[in-house]
Parts: structure tokens; C-alpha cells; sequence
């Protein structure tokens, strides 16, 4: 957690320049050109919050999940595990999925911005690990998923299972 807001800074920076000149870039070539930067909320560490996975039998068989997206097919996942996250109080549960062969773990989100600030299927985060077994879930990171740039991407949505009833002003806003 040293340095966050420095490594959140760089973070930030690196996917601008992803988004302006790589050619993996989702922006289409005309947003490319006039393209200043993804719109942020400003990086606030409360956001920031330390947890553990209570993951999921995978014996005899994994537990799938089909989450829609925005074309016509939804997409298998893994029922990876679930964390519990304290905020303000009250306690919150968040299910964690995992690509098909693997991958990085993936945590859809939807929040009281979604549709207002933020893109109004939801947005994603990825697991950070950490020693001990413990993950950080940064808000901060939180960003939208590429059919919000650029229509030509299939995106899986936040299922109602991680609807969440607060609103999480981190991360990445609304684009346009």
C-alpha cells in the first residue's frame, strides 16, 4: 500500500498513452485523434481495501456462471470465489470470476453511478495479489469495459449479484 497514490498516478498515465497511440488502442481512429485522457474521480485510498478470496469448490466440477454482454451470446466464466469488503459499516459481497483456462480474476461491478457517472453496465476490476495469501481491491482501478469505446468489442456485464446499493466515486467516469 506504500506509494499508492504515486503507483495509481503511473497507472493512470500508462492506459492514457495505451488509449491515444497504441495500436490496440479501442478508440476508433477518430477518437484516437482528439482523444485528452479517460475522465477519473480523483484518487481517494479509501477506496483502496486489503481482503481475502473465500474461494470455490472446483471438486467435482467447477461452479459456471454466463454472463450476458452486450451482443447477442453471454460468456462462461468461472465462479472463481467471493470477498467480503467493509464500507462504512456495513458489510458488502462481491462474487469473483475467472476466464475460461484461466486468466486473471475479474471482478464486474455495478454502483448507484452506474448509468449516471459511470458506464451503465457496470465496471471491472481485476485482482491485485499481495503476500499471505490477501488481495487489494482498488476501486481506483475500476474502469469500463472496452464496448464503451468502441461497439465492435463483446463485454460481459455486472451481474446483479455485485449490484451494489452504494455509489464508488473511484475510477474511471462515463466516456463522452
Amino acid at each position: 500500500m506504500e506509494r499508492r497514490e504515486e503507483k495509481l498516478k503511473a497507472f493512470r498515465e500508462k492506459k492514457d498513452r495505451f488509449f491515444k497511440e497504441d495500436a490496440q488502442s479501442p478508440l476508433n481512429e477518430s477518437d484516437r485523434k482528439k482523444f485528452k485522457g479517460l475522465l477519473n474521480y480523483p484518487i481517494d485510498l479509501k477506496y483502496s481495501m486489503i481482503g481475502s478470496i473465500e474461494k470455490y469448490p472446483t471438486e467435482p466440477k467447477p461452479i459456471y456462471i454466463i454472463l450476458p454482454t452486450n451482443k447477442e451470446r453471454g460468456r462462461k466464466y468461472v465462479k472463481y470465489g467471493r470477498i467480503k469488503l467493509k464500507w462504512e459499516g456495513k458489510e458488502y459481497v462481491l462474487q469473483i470470476y475467472r476466464p475460461l483456462g484461466g486468466g486473471e480474476l475479474f471482478l464486474p461491478f455495478k454502483d448507484k453511478t452506474s448509468g449516471t457517472e459511470t458506464y451503465p453496465k457496470g465496471r471491472y476490476l481485476y485482482i491485485e495479489s499481495m503476500p499471505g495469501g490477501k488481495v487489494l481491491i482498488d476501486f481506483n482501478r475500476a474502469y469500463n469495459p472496452f464496448c464503451q469505446f468502441n461497439e465492435k468489442y463483446a463485454c460481459p456485464f455486472a451481474p446483479e449479484e455485485n449490484w451494489l446499493d452504494i455509489a464508488i466515486r473511484a475510477g474511471e467516469k462515463r466516456f463522452r
